[in-house]
């Protein structure tokens, strides 16, 4: 019966995608829009999509290699010479010497595809960011989740539900595979409307917090946790808006023991669904070991991620120092351990070795940097914060190797890219079809965010 509801949401989607398309709408948002909706509703209807149907290859893997196509033939040069994106290359650079080195051509050419994916999404959102405006390009392409979020809630409406803990808790996803990619899209969503000024849409507020709860009927602790900061910032710019200047002080105070507060309340209503996490921090330094060494309980802790990664770190310890430096390829872990690691930055070090994780915690924290710097201090915080939490998500695992973390993580970098940082706020760039050479920025054309000026 729920395979009808989503066919419903399916054609309902792409009528709201072709109305959306049509007006005010570059080319570049268009993609964004067409691409991320393609994804998500293939994902909808994994029983199709995921078998092996040419080569080898599923439905979805042919439409994410046809989406990455597509993005670089359409984005202009220009935006793939950004030195802003450098620090994503000298990582990408590493994972090539690995994958090479290590003859892991089939993980080299899975990776490479997925990376280009997201680096095509988020440059089409940060040229769409640039002609139209941040507020205009988010508040549009949040049309892409008409069809995930519908779908969830008719699941919790029908009781379509998923099994997944062995502890009995349940997660509604909408009919989709899997909770971990479903949380990204969720979280994602939760993102996007947090990242629009407080005018822009109706109930922006009441779509937050619908997005919240939504995340936690997923039932995914990384992605609950992963929202987290920026809940915590939502809530205090929300709130600051509305305060008179001279009752800042004060209010400050109280917003700080509120969230305090919140915090311990939200610890305990989910009190088991996070005791593990609890028991990993208490205690991690007597979990720093070797796996054979692990009793039968502390494997079973957090899920059984730390006995996880324990066997990673192990391996990739006694591995010689070529294979430490470099790793041992992309995606090298399938066929040696039984699962992935459940954690980006320990899979990466098992992959890329020390060169790889230095490269990707570089270009990470450049990308929190520029967040940061942006003119917009309510966005900018927001941004920052959105980062955050996604670091945070990497911790216990793996969003980058999802299509649906990496669309997370693109509409991030996208909306970073496209403002002006602080520095550059008293300047009105202009656009130009010259190299980036004569233009530390590219010269790509930037507008200011919607319902804020450029200059103080």
């Amino acid at each position: 019966m729920f395979v009808l509801v989503k066919l419903v949401f399916a054609v309902l989607s792409a009528y709201l995608i072709y109305l959306t398309i049509r007006r005010q709408c570059n080319k570049y948002l268009a993609f964004v829009i067409v691409a991320v909706w393609l994804r998500f509703l293939l994902s909808a209807f994994h029983n199709i999509t995921y078998d092996p149907l040419i080569a080898g290859f599923s439905i979805n893997a042919l439409a994410s290699i046809g989406i990455a196509g597509v993005g670089v033939l359409l984005l202009p040069a220009n935006y793939f010479k950004l030195k802003k994106l450098a620090p994503i290359y000298a990582f990408l650079a590493v994972i090539l010497v690995s994958g090479l080195m290590n003859r892991e051509v089939v993980g080299l050419i899975n990776v490479l595809v997925k990376w280009v994916f997201f680096l095509v999404i988020a440059g089409g959102l940060f040229l769409a960011i640039r002609s139209t405006g941040k507020d205009l390009a988010l508040k549009k392409f949040l049309v892409v989740f008409f069809m995930p979020v519908g779908l969830q809630i008719m699941s919790i409406l029908l009781g379509e539900v998923k099994a997944t803990e062995a502890d009995g808790s349940a997660s509604y996803i909408g009919g989709y595979n899997h909770e971990a990619a479903f949380s990204m899209i969720i979280a994602a969503f939760v993102l996007t409307v947090g990242l629009l000024s407080p005018t822009v849409v109706r109930f922006r507020v009441a779509l937050f917090a619908l997005g919240c709860i939504l995340l936690v009927l997923v039932n995914y602790r990384t992605s609950i946790l992963a929202i987290l900061p920026m809940t915590a910032i939502f809530l205090f710019t929300s709130l600051e808006s509305r305060i008179p200047q001279k009752q800042k002080p004060v209010f400050f105070i109280f917003a700080l023991g509120g969230l305090g507060i919140g915090f311990l309340l939200l610890s305990y209503s989910m009190q088991e669904r996070f005791a593990d996490v609890f028991v990993f921090l208490s205690s991690w330094q007597d979990l720093l070991k070797a796996p054979m060494y692990y009793t039968e309980k502390e494997k079973d802790i957090f899920s059984a991620r730390v006995f996880i990664w324990a066997q990673y770190i192990h391996a990739f310890v006694n591995a010689d120092w070529i294979n430490q430096l470099i790793g041992m390829g992309p995606e090298s872990w399938n066929g040696v351990f039984k699962k992935y690691a459940h954690n980006t930055y320990v899979s990466y070090l098992y992959e890329y070795g020390f060169l790889g994780l230095g490269a990707f915690v570089f270009a990470v924290c450049r990308f929190l940097i520029l967040a940061f710097r942006c003119a917009d201090r309510h966005f900018a915080w927001l941004l920052f914060s959105s980062m955050v939490g996604f670091l945070i998500m990497n911790l216990a695992t793996m969003p980058l190797w999802n299509i649906e973390g990496l669309i997370l993580y693109a509409i991030l970098l996208g909306s970073a890219l496209a403002p002006l940082p602080v520095s550059s706020v008293t300047r009105t760039p202009h656009f130009s079809g010259q190299s980036e050479a004569a233009e530390p920025e590219g010269k790509l054309t930037q507008h200011a965010p919607s319902g804020h000026s450029q200059t103080k």
